[in-house]
């Protein structure tokens, strides 16, 4: 196994780099070598921290509250030593409408699970010569449907067309007996005089 195998040598120049802004272009081959820039750099850190004052609150702040800041920690465990049980129950109180709504729509997704199953989907295949006769049978339906409605629809016009045409005739005879009445009734008033 090499020594640089995992990266340390790059991570060691990345974290020289970052934290002292030296740019090490030498090669350093021995393992005493890496031991010292180690120690280097753990002197520098740790002057660093000694001489920023920031830094050194945050550290200090941060060890105060470690077990809440660490992630490795379980949050139920963090949750048991934090929370009153009165809080617990407030908060569990204040979520009901919550719990309820989830726990119906777990009841629906329960009920429907038979739909989404595939179950009833094993049929389709068996199902398949049926569709396609019936889908010819559609077809040709359609087509005698759109050949009927082409058909009623001639026929509507026809029956406009004539009763257009008997309307016609009919206001040309009321006309007619209209002119022949005025002129009888001129013929009587004449005839009575």
């Amino acid at each position: 196994m090499t020594r640089n195998e995992f990266g340390f040598e790059t991570r060691l120049r990345y974290l020289e780099h970052v934290l002292l802004n030296q740019q090490q272009q030498q090669q350093q081959t021995d393992e005493e070598s890496i031991v010292k820039r180690i120690q280097t750099l753990m002197k520098n850190v740790d002057t660093i921290y000694k001489s920023n004052k920031p830094i050194k609150d945050f550290i200090t702040k941060y060890e105060a509250h470690a077990n809440i800041l660490n992630p490795n920690k379980s949050s139920f465990a963090l949750e048991r030593d934090i929370l009153s049980p009165d809080v617990k129950l407030e908060l569990v109180l204040s979520a009901q409408e919550d719990l309820e709504r989830f726990a119906k729509e777990v009841k629906q997704v329960k009920d429907l699970e038979d739909v989404v199953s595939g179950k009833g989907f094993d049929v389709v295949e068996s199902l398949q010569p049926t569709l396609s006769r019936l889908e010819g049978q559609h077809e040709g339906q359609m087509n005698e449907l759109n050949q009927l409605t082409k058909q009623l629809t001639d026929f509507m016009e026809r029956y406009n067309g004539m009763v257009n045409t008997l309307s016609e005739i009919f206001i040309s005879w009321d006309h007619i007996l209209t002119s022949m009445e005025n002129h009888v009734s001129s013929l009587e008033r004449t005839s009575l005089q």
